[in-house]
């Protein structure tokens, strides 16, 4: 008896402890996703976020090439931070409608 509560202990004791280092990493999670619709009618920017400045952000494509886009509170955002590669579904203004962080 002695040892299957131990062990019932240590799977449960594990299982607790794998679930506070999924919640450790807050990156962990995406929380961003396109509609269908923005993905058939938004342009798309692929690239390294390269700089955060209050409600604008500047994305580095493959190309080199540097696109200045906005956010705001309408936008759906992951988790991201300067060096992740993501993906920005824009308008024909430049304001993005869904950010993702992609791989």
């Amino acid at each position: 008896m002695n040892k299957l509560t131990l062990s019932v202990l240590t799977v449960m004791v594990l299982g607790f402890g794998a679930g506070i280092a999924e919640a450790a990493d807050p990156m962990s999670e995406k929380e961003a996703k396109p509609t269908l619709g923005e993905r058939l009618t938004k342009d798309a920017v692929k690239g390294t976020l390269m700089k955060m400045e209050g409600e604008y952000y500047w994305i580095k494509d493959t190309d080199g090439k540097e696109t200045k886009v906005h956010v705001d509170t309408s936008t759906k955002l992951d988790k991201v931070v300067t060096g992740d590669k993501v993906k920005a579904y824009i308008t024909d203004k430049g304001h993005v409608t869904t950010l993702q962080r992609s791989e």
